[in-house]
Formats: structure tokens, C-alpha cells, sequence
């Protein structure tokens, strides 16, 4: 029996890709867990003897296709309608491989996939490769030019047999090259494989989600999605369906508003207020209106466009959902736009709208109060007594401005994250990374991608959060007091895209740039920033409007974290978080232990470390022997106050993760391994997660010198394309591996 894994993913190819090496060694394990057993050998036949497949699903929105049963694969007829559907007009879809093939030859890494039927072979992987080939040929046969490619290339094709014609090992190979490999089907398509598995073959959504490399969180709405194109298919618009389509469905299942307007039940993935579907649908869908002519009697028809052709326009439409009279005009007008005008929701817009300007221009006021004249504060004192009328004694608006102080999902972690994976964030790309511990260390040179690795991890735990991001743009901008918009909105370029699993859920976090199509003050706007985040079944998201010369504006329904969390580096300091953080240390009585640990360590003089205030502003003042006064913590070395914020930290993170930049910053090396210690002993008392970034040797060394079990350290170096890669090291190969792979490279 060949495995499986070197039938997908050809172990020459993927040598440098661990992470994917791992996890497909755990599919293979899981395979044979649930009993998938199909023989595999690889043989040699004619081109001739290859059918293509008219059932690929690639084909199965086409308005042409039917199903074809086992018998009439063969027809010549169907060969040649799936090879026309394969090659696209004038061979559109297949010139890529045309170039290739006549270039390079038939390459041996990714052999076609195929089972038996009668004396031919079906093809199950390697449809588009296959046809390629029967098009070189029929030109080879003419006396065409075929570059590279001989007679030898047509009549000893290499495959891989799959015996036993189990269907289930047919779309688990297939699911892994088009949902999560990258030759990527249409989201649609990707979705009725999905389901095949839960229909056909009876797998679990564990199961799916295991072998597939998806989220629990992915599968049941694209599941969802894919209910509601179904249903959109049975109506009077089912004709209308095409793929382009699956983005404004996917919308609507996302959308909380518009679930809840059609009363949407998540259980039987249908809606209990058919009417209002039948709306909705014929909102997305070209309609027909029907007119009597008074004197003739006679009906004229007319077709009436779709109101809604895009994504967002279901996001607008969400924002005035429940205003009936909105939605008449909507329906009247044929206009999102001016449903959206007509409804209150502009009036809040509005409202917000100017709010923001009398910030701004309060902020400005300030800025020049030293011209205030008599009259002016007789101005100030109406204006005041206006906008105290604006005050309500409560506040209950759905959007509101999203505070620091955000609420965690889990305020009790059994398990931290197992794993990540990086898609997408500044120079990292595609980048899993498992076998997470407790103490997690990662090595490399400068620029290796150290530091955002920390920070796309810092991200993923503050879900929502978009101070978290804004936090980080201002810090590597080196804007530490005024925020600079223009700066975020040129700088940032690609989109950010991180996952992982976190005490038994999967998490997501993907944040965008985009241009608004809210009816907003567009006075020197410049762009959007949007997160959208997942907690399992859980959907978050929040967004800022960035302005030139303007405070930016942030929104939110609901802002949640995962956990406590934070980022440090020697290079920002955020007192907000450590006045908590020592708030926390004070309650739970740690802050003795921190004290202790910088007395017997640093300087045996010091007895207390205290905050106070002075002149209105919170200090970390030190009482020592050798002073007469207490004095400022900055009078003292970087070392100390480093090693005491670290601490202070450990204790804020309680129950979470913790991220520290260049750990082993001002710290002196004699001192390394007692730190290193204190390290691991507070952090597995107060249960938080650590992720530590260092360039020294000394520092690798200190912290493999202690506790070993619970921790992971990973060698980070940049591949010849510039991306970003990884060795694993543990245990007691640590030190070993140190000496082998140089780690030291100051």
C-alpha cells in the first residue's frame, strides 16, 4: 500500500514545507483511523486510454451539464463535450499547461490519479493536465510543433491507480488539491464536495474538518450558504443562479440582521418566513413588471435589473433591514442608495457624522484658546448648554465607539493554542505552525520575521479589537502621540489573514483595507480598515474610517478578545497596560514575589517597588538602603525596569498569552538563566502563554537549561523567494541543535 500523502503532495516537492509534511502524515494516520483503505500502485498506459471525467465538479454550474453514469463515460460524444468544457474557447483554459508541457516535458512530481473502468481509466485528479495532453497529441499527430514532448510522452503516461472505487477517497483526494490545496475550485463548488462527504460517504463534521485542513467555523457556513443557493435554486429565480453569485449569498448567512429578518434556523439551514425570502430573493435577481394597457387590454412586460448585484449592497441593505418604509422605496427606486437615504439609519449617520466634527474642531479650539476673548466664552457656555441636551440617561445605540476595555471570550484557558496559521501578514504567507507549547521561542537573524510573528499572534487573540491593530501600525510608524492616518493607509498593502486553534475553538482574524460604500462625510476620507473575526460559531467584526487632518472612526456592534494578552518590546513602552497590570500583581499578591526576585537577583538594597502619583501623574517609584528618598524605576537600569515590567505582565496575562520582542534586551547574560526560571515558574503559575522572540545564543541556551517539557523553540530563516521558514527544536536535541544550526548570529 503506497501512502497516501506521497500520492497528493510528492515528498520532493514539499521537503521544505514541515508544516505541511506534518499535517498530512496526521491525515494519513487519520485515515486509517476511520478505516479508509483503498490499494494504490503506479502503472504506465496510453494517453488513449484516459477518459476524461464529465461529473468534475468544476463543471456542475454549468447550465449544460447532467449527470453521467459509469456507462456513458466512454461516449465519445461526452469525451468530447467535457474536453470542450475542460479547454475553454480557443483552449483559454488550458494555455498555461500548453506552454508548460511543450517547455519542460510531462513532469513526474504530480502523477494523474485514475480508477478502472472496464479496460480505460477514469481520471480523478489531472482532468486539465489529461486534456492538455490529448490536445498535444492530436497536434503531435498532425506534425505540429509540441516543443520537448515525444511520441513516448503520449503512450507511457504515469499514473496512480486508485483500486477498490471507494467514493469517499475519491473526494477526500480531490478536497485536499481544490478546498484546501491551491488549485482552489469556486467557493460553490468547494462547498458540494463538503457536502457529498456528509451525504454520500457519512462523515462527520470532525472528520471533514480533519481531513480537509478547514475550520469547524468554515464548514457549517459554507453549508449554510450553500442551503440558501439551494433554496434560491428551487424558486421562480433559480435560473439565474451563477457562481458569481455565492458572495452575496454567503452575505446574507453572515449577516446577524438579515438572519434574523428572515428568521433564519441555523438547525434545519432554512428560514421560518418564506414570504420575506421570496423578497429578498427577487431583490438579487432580474424581475419582471407587468403593465395593462387601458386601451388595448394588452400586458406589457418589463424586466427590471436586480437591485442588489454586490456584496456590500447586502451589508447596506442589513443597515435598514427592519424600516419597512425604507425597504418600499428601496423596491420602488430600484436604488440601495436611496433606500438607505430614506431610512433612519442616515440619520445616524449623520448624527455621527457630526459628533466627529465637533471633536475635531473642539480639538482645534484648544489648540488656539490662548485668543479665547469674553465673547467667545459666552459662545462656549451656549454651545454648552446644547450639547448637554444631547445627553440622554442612557445609552443604548448599537454602534458605538469601540473602548480599550474590552471584554475577553474566555476568562478560564485549559488549553492555549495548538496551533497557528499565518496566511497572510507583512512578509509571512502560508506558514503553520504546530506543536505549540507553554514557552514558545523563536530564534533567527534580524529581519527573519521574529517580530511579526509575535505580532501576528498578539492580533489573533485580540479578535475584534482594532486598537490592537492600530496600536501596532502606530508603534512601527514611531507615532507615539499624534495617529497618523495617511501613514497606516500607504503602508498597509496586503490584506492580513491569521487562524488558529485556541481552547477548542477555531479562531480567525482577517483584517482588510477597503473604500466605504456607507453614506458617510467623505471630507478627507481616505480609506476603511474592517476586521472580521471568528470564535468558533461566534462572528465579529469592526471597522475604523481613516481621515486626513480628521480623528479616525471606529465602530463595533460587539468588541471581543479571546483572552487576556499583550505585547511588549524594548523598544514601546504602554504604561496603561502596566498600572493594570501592577493593579492585578497587587491583588493576587505577586508583587512581593517580583520584588524578591529583582532583590536577590539585581541589587539587594531595594526594598519596595510602589506606584504613585505625582503631579497627576502615575509613577514607579523605588524605596531603597542606599537612597535616602525614593526615586524614579527610570533612574535605574534597563535590566531591572525590563525584567520588572516582563513580570508585571506574566501577572495582566493571567489565563492567556503573552508576547515579548527581544526578551533578553538589556539583561545581562550572567543573569539569563535565573530569569529564564523566574520566566517559566511565573508563567505556569499564572497560566499564561508564552511567545519570545531572540537573535542570542545565550538567551536559547538559558532557557533550555531549565524546564524543557513545556517548551518549543523555532528556528526561524528566510527561503531563497524571500518568504518565511522554520525548524523545529525540543527536548534534549535542543542544546545539540543549537551547536548544529549556529543560532548565534548577532
Amino acid at each position: 500500500m503506497i501512502d497516501i500523502t506521497q500520492i497528493i503532495y510528492p515528498s520532493n516537492i514539499y521537503t521544505q514545507q514541515p508544516p505541511i509534511q506534518l499535517f498530512l502524515h496526521e491525515l494519513f494516520v487519520y485515515l486509517n483511523k476511520i478505516s479508509i483503505s483503498m490499494e494504490t500502485k503506479p502503472i504506465k498506459k496510453h494517453l488513449n486510454r484516459l477518459l476524461l471525467d464529465p461529473n468534475n465538479y468544476r463543471f456542475i454550474d454549468r447550465p449544460e451539464y447532467k449527470q453521467v453514469s459509469d456507462e456513458q463515460i466512454a461516449d465519445a460524444r461526452v469525451q468530447q463535450r467535457t474536453a470542450e468544457f475542460l479547454k475553454g474557447k480557443n483552449n483559454e483554459n488550458i494555455a498555461d499547461l500548453i506552454n508548460s508541457f511543450k517547455t519542460n516535458g510531462v513532469l513526474r512530481q504530480d502523477p494523474i490519479q485514475v480508477r478502472p473502468l472496464g479496460d480505460n481509466y477514469v481520471v480523478i485528479e489531472g482532468n486539465r493536465r489529461t486534456v492538455t495532453l490529448k490536445y498535444l497529441y492530436e497536434q503531435f499527430q498532425k506534425g505540429m510543433d509540441v516543443g520537448v514532448l515525444t511520441e513516448s510522452d503520449f503512450k507511457s503516461i504515469e499514473l496512480i491507480e486508485l483500486q477498490g472505487q471507494d467514493r469517499r477517497h475519491e473526494l477526500i483526494a480531490m478536497g485536499l488539491n481544490h478546498i484546501s490545496g491551491k488549485k482552489r475550485w469556486s467557493p460553490v463548488n468547494q462547498t458540494r464536495l463538503i457536502r457529498d462527504l456528509f451525504e454520500e460517504c457519512g462523515m462527520t463534521e470532525e472528520e471533514i474538518c480533519n481531513t480537509l485542513g478547514i475550520t469547524k467555523h468554515y464548514l457549517r457556513r459554507s453549508m449554510r450558504t450553500l442551503a440558501l443557493i439551494e433554496r434560491y435554486k428551487d424558486s421562480d429565480y433559480g435560473d439565474q443562479f451563477q457562481t458569481d453569485k455565492y458572495s452575496i449569498f454567503e452575505e446574507i448567512i453572515k449577516n446577524t440582521a438579515l438572519k434574523n429578518w428572515l428568521c433564519w434556523n441555523d438547525d434545519l439551514r432554512a428560514p421560518t418566513c418564506p414570504d420575506r425570502e421570496e423578497r429578498l430573493f427577487s431583490w438579487i435577481s432580474v424581475t419582471e413588471h407587468v403593465k395593462r394597457d387601458e386601451e388595448t387590454g394588452e400586458e406589457q412586460i418589463t424586466k427590471l435589473e436586480p437591485i442588489v448585484t454586490k456584496s456590500h449592497e447586502i451589508r447596506e441593505v442589513a443597515n435598514f433591514i427592519n424600516d419597512e418604509k425604507a425597504l418600499v422605496k428601496m423596491e420602488e427606486s430600484r436604488s440601495v442608495t436611496i433606500g438607505f437615504a430614506s431610512s433612519e439609519a442616515v440619520g445616524e449617520t449623520r448624527l455621527h457624522n457630526a459628533l466627529d466634527n465637533i471633536a475635531s474642531e473642539v480639538n482645534a479650539a484648544l489648540h488656539f484658546s490662548d485668543y479665547l476673548s469674553d465673547d467667545d466664552y459666552m459662545r462656549i457656555g451656549r454651545l454648552k448648554t446644547k450639547l448637554e441636551r444631547l445627553l440622554p440617561s442612557s445609552n443604548e445605540a448599537s454602534i458605538r465607539t469601540l473602548v480599550s476595555n474590552v471584554a475577553p471570550r474566555f476568562s478560564q484557558v485549559s488549553a492555549h493554542y495548538s496551533d497557528l496559521n499565518i496566511r497572510g501578514y507583512r512578509k509571512i504567507s502560508g506558514l503553520n505552525i504546530g506543536k505549540l507549547r507553554r514557552i514558545n521561542l523563536f530564534v533567527g537573524e534580524n529581519n527573519s520575521g521574529k517580530t511579526s510573528l509575535l505580532e501576528a499572534v498578539y492580533l489573533l487573540a485580540q479578535l475584534n479589537d482594532l486598537n490592537a491593530f492600530l496600536d501596532l501600525e502606530r508603534f512601527r510608524g514611531k507615532f507615539f502621540r499624534d495617529f497618523n492616518a495617511l501613514w497606516v493607509d500607504k503602508n498597509f498593502i496586503s490584506p492580513i489573514d491569521i487562524a488558529g486553534h485556541f481552547n477548542g475553538l477555531d479562531t480567525q482574524v482577517r483584517i482588510t483595507k477597503e473604500e466605504t460604500q456607507e453614506n458617510i462625510d467623505r471630507t478627507a476620507y481616505i480609506s476603511t480598515i474592517r476586521v472580521d473575526a471568528n470564535a468558533g460559531d461566534d462572528e465579529l467584526a469592526s471597522y475604523v474610517h481613516l481621515y486626513l487632518n480628521r480623528e479616525p472612526e471606529l465602530y463595533y456592534q460587539k468588541a471581543q478578545k479571546l483572552c487576556r494578552s499583550a505585547f511588549s518590546s524594548p523598544y514601546r513602552y504602554n504604561d496603561s497596560i502596566l498600572m493594570e497590570a501592577h493593579a492585578c500583581a497587587v491583588k493576587e499578591k505577586r508583587i512581593d514575589e517580583i520584588t524578591d526576585f529583582i532583590r536577590k537577583r539585581i541589587d539587594p538594597a531595594i526594598e519596595k517597588i510602589e506606584l504613585v502619583e505625582i503631579r497627576g501623574e502615575n509613577r514607579f517609584s523605588v524605596t531603597s538602603k542606599t537612597h535616602e528618598h525614593s526615586i524614579d524605576l527610570t533612574k535605574y537600569g534597563e535590566g531591572l525596569q525590563r525584567i520588572f515590567e516582563i513580570a508585571l505582565l506574566l501577572a495582566y496575562c493571567s489565563d492567556g498569552i503573552l508576547c515579548i520582542d527581544e526578551i533578553d534586551s538589556a539583561i545581562h547574560k550572567g543573569l539569563l538563566v535565573h530569569f529564564a526560571e523566574f520566566v517559566q515558574k511565573l508563567a505556569t503559575e499564572y497560566n499564561v502563554q508564552l511567545f519570545l522572540s531572540t537573535h542570542s545564543k545565550e538567551c536559547v541556551d538559558a532557557f533550555s537549561a531549565t524546564q524543557k517539557e513545556d517548551m518549543m523553540a523555532f528556528a526561524l530563516q528566510k527561503t531563497p523567494d524571500d518568504a518565511v521558514d522554520f525548524r523545529y527544536m525540543e527536548g534534549e536535541e535542543l542544546k545539540e541543535l543549537i551547536n548544529i544550526i549556529d543560532l548565534d548570529i548577532r
